[in-house]
């Protein structure tokens, strides 16, 4: 009796074991492309595998992606793809593109059982990736005068220096790069150059545009950021905005990644002009070491740059740009407060020059003053270094030429004493001067614009414009595109500092 009931015991021990197996497999078949993968995919993947963009095959559809599917496996279980630098637990970052271990289990899952497809009920709704500015019409366009031809060879890394025309001071809330030909464009990096050096440089050399490396061969001013595969370009925080100086040239610094066959490329520069008051002008300041060498052979070399920011001033860092070239391979940023206690800004344990970019804080982070941001870097000048440009290996220095190194990173930030005075426009009397539309009041900035019922006019012409404030501005002809006879508007002034002035209607 007993070994009947022993007999029953395992029988039915099995039996719940082999329900358990059968629903487990169940659960592991569930991971499919439609269901899952392609979840996975839209969220960090897509925005740079999709036709017509720098990576090298598409993943929006299981048939694009299927092919793929070890390769995919290898890289994102390596944490190569997607590209994204900085370790975790140092610096907390908006759009981060690092997988999560989840995630990283779910892709290998579904590879190792057979890549399913699974129902196309499940998919959810696809991701659109128009041929467009992401964030609308720009207030104003830079582009080269021409296109760029990149033949097939090496890496090309070219500057074209553009006049801005703004008119007056602006304020930028937002700077969008659209790459002409996403094929060869691998990433953009943005300098203002205030002395005209750069047309020069462009001059000098034939063709649209000058080569540098590095940098963009003279001393900057600034930066307005860049562009790498996978970033997509995101407006300031109201009360924050860029400083562009009239006058000034914005330089774009192109990466180009040549293909078989000889292609051009005509990268375009967005500039959006704010419309909320501005505050705080965004300021960049450097940690930077110019003064090392590089001993040949060297696998591992350290660099070391500090910044103390000075007594008395006090300020909120809003993204950090690490930066140097071929030999680098590790960078960290902290910050010591003056109690002694530490903030990691930024960590970077594998560098590759070839994905690199500005990282945006989730919030600001207090740099108080006194506090000590220090800068630590590591280069490889050994032959074991596949990036290393010198066979055999050389003496390396700071210098903008491929062979040269550079160990900076630039600090994005805001002052906290800052709060700039707004500007007061205002409308005194609104008619028509001919065909003109013409606006008189106080208080207009150079560079002012008109707005009919919310559209700003790109003929506004302010007059008078040797004075601090203008009293007039006019319109030749946009106003009409706005406007009908016979037909009320809406008429406002915006100053270039974000100020708007009160409405005032107008029947032409």
């Amino acid at each position: 009796m007993k070994r009947i009931i022993f007999v029953s015991f395992l029988i039915c021990m099995f039996a719940v074991i082999g329900a358990g197996l059968k629903e487990s497999n169940a659960k592991r078949q569930e991971i499919t492309f439609s269901n899952q993968v392609v979840r996975i995919f839209q969220q960090s993947c897509q925005v740079c595998h999709h036709p017509g963009d720098i990576a090298p095959f598409s993943l929006m559809t299981y048939r694009e992606a299927r092919p793929w599917a070890r390769s995919i496996k290898e890289k994102v279980i390596l944490r190569e793809m997607p590209p994204w630098k900085p370790t975790e637990g140092c610096g907390d970052f908006s759009g981060v593109r690092r997988l999560t271990d989840a995630e990283i289990q779910t892709i290998s899952q579904w590879v190792d059982e057979g890549s399913v497809e699974g129902n196309t009920a499940d998919l959810p709704e696809p991701l659109s990736f128009p041929d467009g500015w992401t964030l609308g019409q720009p207030d104003a366009v830079l582009q080269p005068e021409a296109d760029y031809t990149v033949k097939p060879g090496n890496d090309i890394y070219r500057c074209f220096s553009m006049p801005t025309s703004l008119r007056g001071d602006r304020y930028l809330s937002a700077v969008e790069i659209k790459p002409g030909n996403r094929n060869i464009v691998h990433h953009v990096i943005l300098y203002i150059d205030t002395t005209g050096v750069s047309k020069q440089l462009d001059d000098n050399d034939p063709g649209p545009g000058y080569t540098s490396f590095g940098g963009p061969g003279f001393d900057t001013t600034g930066t307005l950021g860049g562009w790498a595969p996978g970033f997509r370009a995101q407006f300031l925080r109201e009360g924050m905005a860029w400083p562009v100086p009239n006058g000034a040239r914005i330089v774009a610094q192109v990466h180009y990644n040549p293909r078989d066959t000889e292609e051009s490329d005509r990268t375009q520069i967005g500039l959006y002009f704010t419309r909320k008051p501005v505050k705080k002008d965004v300021q960049a300041a450097p940690i930077i070491n110019t003064s090392f060498t590089i001993p040949a052979n060297d696998p591992h070399y350290r660099v070391n740059a500090l910044f103390i920011v000075p007594p008395g001033i006090n300020a909120h860092a809003i993204g950090i740009a690490p930066h140097m070239h071929l030999l680098g391979r590790e960078m960290k940023v902290e910050a010591r407060y003056f109690d002694g206690t530490k903030r990691c800004l930024i960590n970077i344990d594998n560098w590759n020059f070839n994905w690199q970019g500005v990282y945006d804080y989730k919030e600001p982070v207090p740099i108080p003053q006194l506090t000590q941001l220090s800068l630590t870097a590591y280069y490889d000048n050994s032959e074991n270094n596949p990036f290393n440009p010198n066979s055999p290996p050389r003496a390396v220095r700071w210098g903008e030429q491929t062979t040269d190194e550079m160990c900076i990173a630039f600090i994005f930030f805001t002052l906290d004493s800052q709060n700039i005075e707004p500007s007061q426009p205002r409308i005194t009397d609104v008619f028509l001067d001919g065909d003109k539309l013409t606006i008189k009041g106080s208080g207009f900035l150079s560079g002012a614009d008109i707005e009919v019922d919310g559209h700003r006019l790109v003929d506004t012409k302010n007059h008078k414009k040797k004075k601090k404030s203008s009293k007039e501005l006019t319109s030749a002809g946009d106003w009409k595109t706005w406007a009908a006879l016979g037909r009320q508007a809406i008429i406002t002034v915006l100053n270039t500092d974000g100020v708007r002035s009160e409405a005032k209607s107008f029947t032409p």
